[in-house]
Parts: structure tokens; sequence; C-alpha cells
């Protein structure tokens, strides 16, 4: 699979990829915003527009986006992230000129209104509330903000934002975050699956989107901060502790970096037989679930370890110091050539299910083009995983068995 690139005079982005399959095609738009774009006094903004835009249309027919989507077979959603806030639509093969269509017309003007903006801010409200404040652990992601960035900084609140600043947003804020953000030079389409010719795609979609005007902003996110906080969250009403350690990485262009510290992950935790879960889970009994993870971002990446405590009689304190002990003994299974096939198989199948369908593809392919300008990335990668000696996945894990961790730690004794 070889993608192909097209850059229209007016910034945009476009990729399109012959995919052998189902008689499918996914259409991808990745806009270059997220909630690391927010003023500090505004934040949640990314999020509640990524909803606005479902409401964002006019169809001469006057149904709105979803039921048109549903009408030609397909399915929408879309997601919100720190960096890029993306849509995609999954459409029958031959209905991909009318899914570029309906994209196009979100892309066109400003439309929506005070009644949408209210609605969808109640929806948002809602989600935070039932996620947030009614779940167990639900303020994880707000808290470790906090921990590991220091306050007003890139990176320093969550995708959900306030609360206080959703209900304080305008219309005109809206329209000044749409004027800003959602045009084409800030945005790359891709369009994936059972195409019969990539170029017919391409001239399309430049007929569709040429016309388009784009900003004439370029408004950059907040410095990025990084700190180091250990911060204690009491809360006697919670089945358990629970334990998240966060170490700051470089961001996603450092791909060397970013690659060494997946692979690392990977050889912790990843799998029943890893170092990680078969300590904390299956022998010592410490914990219902442990796992590292690297949450990799456009400009500064965490590596994460997290635990949730087996039973209240095993304190956050007590996981610390096992994970602590843990990772200064990872060192000899990082040399093993056994266990680092082990991993290069188990990211090997993690590329090839990412592969598989139109959307997962799409995807993939959409954030490496916006993000690092090569929509050919996730196959070089694949490559590049191979290339890592064990001798960077022990330096790497030295270094975060001496470095001191961001720290986030709910706490069952008041």
């Amino acid at each position: 699979m070889t993608p192909s690139l097209l850059h229209l005079p007016n910034g945009l982005r476009i990729v399109a990829l012959r995919k052998d399959g189902p008689p499918l095609v996914t259409i991808g738009l990745a806009y270059h915003v997220g909630a690391a774009n927010e003023e500090p006094t505004k934040t949640g903004y990314a999020h509640l527009f990524e909803h606005l835009m479902f409401d964002n249309f006019s169809h001469p027919d006057g149904k709105s986006f979803d039921e048109l989507v549903t009408e030609a077979g397909g399915t929408s959603n879309a997601y919100t992230t720190y960096d890029w806030t993306y849509y995609h639509i999954t459409l029958p093969s031959n209905a991909w000129r009318f899914g570029l269509e309906l994209e196009a017309i979100r892309m066109h003007k400003f439309a929506i209104s005070q009644r949408a903006l209210d609605t969808q801010r109640a929806v948002v409200i809602e989600e935070i509330a039932e996620n947030v404040f009614n779940q167990p652990y639900g303020r994880l992601s707000q808290l470790a903000a906090q921990a590991a960035f220091e306050q007003g900084c890139c990176y320093s609140w969550d995708v959900y934002g306030s609360i206080e600043h959703l209900q304080a947003m305008t219309l005109e804020d809206a329209r000044q975050w749409y004027e800003r953000y959602y045009r084409p030079n800030n945005a790359v389409l891709v369009v994936v699956g059972a195409l019969d010719s990539v170029t017919d795609v391409l001239e399309c979609a430049a007929d569709y989107f040429g016309p388009l005007t784009p900003s004439e902003h370029h408004a950059l996110p907040p410095p990025l901060c990084p700190v180091r906080r250990h911060h204690v969250e009491r809360d006697s009403t919670l089945p358990s502790d629970m334990l998240v350690c966060m170490y700051h990485l470089p961001g996603i262009k450092d791909k060397e970096a970013v690659l060494t510290a997946s692979l690392l992950s990977v050889m912790l935790s990843a799998g029943r037989s890893s170092p990680v879960a078969r300590h904390f889970v299956r022998e010592q009994l410490l914990s219902h679930q442990a796992s590292t993870t690297v949450d990799i971002r456009e400009h500064g990446s965490l590596f994460e370890f997290s635990a949730l405590a087996r039973n209240q009689s095993i304190t956050a304190e007590f996981l610390l110091d096992q994970w602590q002990k843990l990772l200064s003994a990872s060192v000899a299974i990082l040399h093993d050539p056994e266990h680092l096939e082990r991993a290069h198989n188990k990211i090997r199948r993690r590329y090839a299910q990412a592969f598989q369908t139109t959307e997962s593809l799409a995807d993939i392919v959409a954030s490496a083009m916006l993000l690092l300008n090569d929509p050919e990335h996730p196959w070089k990668e694949l490559q590049m995983v191979h290339s890592i000696p064990s001798d960077a996945l022990v330096e790497l894990a030295r270094t975060l068995a001496t470095e001191q961790p961001a720290i986030v730690q709910y706490s069952t004794t008041t």
C-alpha cells in the first residue's frame, strides 16, 4: 500500500490510499488543533467544538449530517486529543464522492446556531459529570495533567476542560475557533479503502476543497513546562488505592526516543508473561491491573506506569516501591534476545491489526501526515522499531529508574 499525496494551494494536504478488502471507504479529516491550543481561561473548547461540528452543516434538503451519512449506509464519529481533532466517515465504496461533499460543506463556512451551542454544551457537561465526577478515579486525567505540567502551560489541563469555561463559551468564541483552526491549511484529508482510481479521488477532493479559503491565524500552543509533582488524592469511598507514575519524554518528532519508549513499554507489560503482569497481578497478587503505556504527544510525551491495588491492605506507597524495584531489575531481560523477539512480534501484531480496517488505517495515516508530514511513516516505524538496540532500552530503563516521576496517588486512608 503506497499513499498518494496532493497538496492544494490553500494548504490542505490530501492523502489517498487504495486498500483491498470489503467494498468500504473511510474518509478521515484531521484538524491540527486540540486541547493544547486552548487558553488557560478557555479550556474544553476543542472537545466541545468536536461536538459542534456535527451541527456545522447546511444541506439543500434540510437533512442533518448524521441523517445523510446514515441514509448512504455509512457511519461517522470523531475524537479530540491534546494535539488534533479527528473526524471520520465510513461509507460503501461507491459513495466516497458523497462523503467528500459532506466534509467540504462542514469546512465551507461557520453555520452553528446558538441553539446548537446550548444543546451540545449541555451534552458535553453531562458527559463530564458522568465520566469524571460520577466515576471512581474519574478525575485521574485532570490530576495527572496538573502533576506533570506547570499550571497554564501546554497539557496542564485535561481534554474535557473546565465546566465553568464551557458555560462561558459564546457563539462568537465558537466562530473564532472555527475561523482560526477549521480551515484547509490546518487540516489533512485522508481517503482509504476500495478505490477504483486514486487519481479520481484526488481530483474530486481538489474540486470540493480547492475553493475554500485558508486561515490567516497561526496561533501556537502555550509553552511546554514539565514538572514532577506528587499529588495525593484521599477518598475513603474508593475500593482500593491507585498509583500512576509519569516520566517525561520528547514529543512525537523525536521518532527514535518515542519508539524506544514504546518498545520498552511492550517488553515490560505486554502480555500475561511480562514482568509487570507477572509480578503485580499473577505472583505477588498486588494489583487487579498494572501496565505501562506511552502517551505520545506532539510537544512532549509521557511514559506511564499505573496500578490498581488488589485490596485496601495494599497501599499506593507500596506499589510505588515495588514498581521502582522492578524497573531497576528489568535491565537483565532487556538484553535477552528471546524476550526482545517476543516484543517485536507483539508490535508486528499491533500494526497488522491497525492495517486491517479502513477506519484504523485512515486514522494512523492522518495523524502521521498531520504531525510528521509523512503518510508512509506507519510502515517506516514498523521497520525502525526492529533497529533499536538493546543498549538503548537499558539506558532508558536506567534513566527512568533514577528519575523522579510525576505521581498521582489515590489513597483510601484519610
